[in-house]
């Protein structure tokens, strides 16, 4: 028992002299309150453990959304297996390339991405494939009726075109006749003149919408080159065709009643009239010019006196008048439509 009351006494000293430093200790730090700094000092520790409090809250609640990869297991995206391309059908197979836009399948968003399929940053949708525009001109030709029925209808308002050698006694110098130096066919009316100063005249009241006055022929090397192109389409382009009227004039007529879009070309002009100029009202009978032979094999060989003469089209909604019609019928229809012409 001395021995339990001993040590019990030594704790109570022990205690009273921990106690008694605690209050000098105590004292001092309360006497050292008073100075500003302290007071300074222990305000910015407050704020930085309130700070420290709110940024560990933070953190833990962004923790607590994504797990981090250092802390926990495999993401999602990582746990699922990377998803392959779509499957290609049936027509993607073959071993030809797709042809048109629509052939190539339109990547999937939600598929995984790779080097030949990459994903779409702004996650929008592809653009439309815009549609082409056709413009078709071609259409089937009249019947033999039709144009006889067109030709009549004009007749009782055109002229003439050149005062030269009628050609309807002559098929070759009627549409349809073929060619054969160009691979094609003739689409107009061909008025020989023989010598040269005679004019070509508009054949209805019209307007003028292409004059070509300024034609140089090309020497005869360079028409062959065209001709041969011609020859191995066993076809004349067009733009080819353009370039054998030599100076030429188009007069739009516009829309004539119960016959439809009429235009008339006027080619093979050694000049074209000053006062014949683009966007102009002609009155039908009036001069266009000078008829010549540009743009013909003579020109071409720099001789510009054989065989002038006038290569005039009429062209109802597209095509020439007589297309496609046998040299009888393309003979009566013109026959028709200058029966009354003065």
């Amino acid at each position: 028992m001395k021995k339990i009351r001993h040590g019990l006494r030594a704790i109570r000293r022990g205690l009273a002299v921990s106690f008694h430093w605690m209050k000098k200790w105590v004292v001092k730090i309360l006497g050292k309150l008073k100075s500003g700094r302290v007071l300074l000092s222990i305000a910015a520790l407050a704020v930085a453990f309130v700070i420290g409090i709110v940024v560990s809250q933070a953190w833990s609640s962004d923790s607590s959304d994504g797990t981090p990869a250092s802390s926990a297991g495999p993401s999602e995206a990582d746990s699922e297996p990377t998803s392959s391309p779509s499957e290609p059908d049936d027509e993607s197979t073959s071993t030809d390339p797709p042809t048109t836009p629509e052939a190539t399948p339109a990547p999937d968003p939600s598929e995984g991405s790779s080097p030949s399929n990459p994903p779409d940053s702004t996650d929008a949708d592809p653009a439309p494939t815009p549609t082409p525009v056709v413009v078709v001109l071609d259409q089937e030709p009249q019947t033999y009726q039709e144009a006889l029925e067109d030709a009549a209808r004009l007749s009782f308002d055109i002229v003439w075109p050149s005062a030269c050698m009628s050609p309807i006694p002559h098929p070759d110098l009627l549409p349809n006749a073929p060619r054969t130096y160009r691979s094609g066919i003739h689409q107009g009316v061909d008025f020989r003149c023989f010598a040269r100063g005679h004019p070509a005249v508009a054949a209805l009241d019209g307007r003028a919408v292409l004059v070509v006055g300024n034609y140089e022929d090309p020497d005869s090397d360079e028409r062959d080159l065209l001709l041969d192109v011609a020859a191995q389409l066993d076809a004349t382009p067009p733009y080819t065709l353009l370039t054998l009227y030599g100076n030429y004039v188009v007069l739009d007529h516009g829309v004539v009643p119960d016959v439809g879009h009429v235009v008339t070309i006027y080619a093979h002009l050694e000049s074209v009239d000053p006062d014949i100029r683009v966007g102009d009202a002609v009155q039908a009978g009036q001069r266009v010019g000078e008829i010549g032979n540009r743009g013909t094999h003579a020109a071409a060989n720099g001789d510009f006196y054989t065989d002038p003469h006038l290569h005039w089209e009429l062209h109802i909604d597209n095509q020439y008048l007589g297309a496609g019609l046998t040299a009888a019928e393309t003979r009566f229809v013109y026959t028709t439509l200058f029966a009354e012409a003065s």
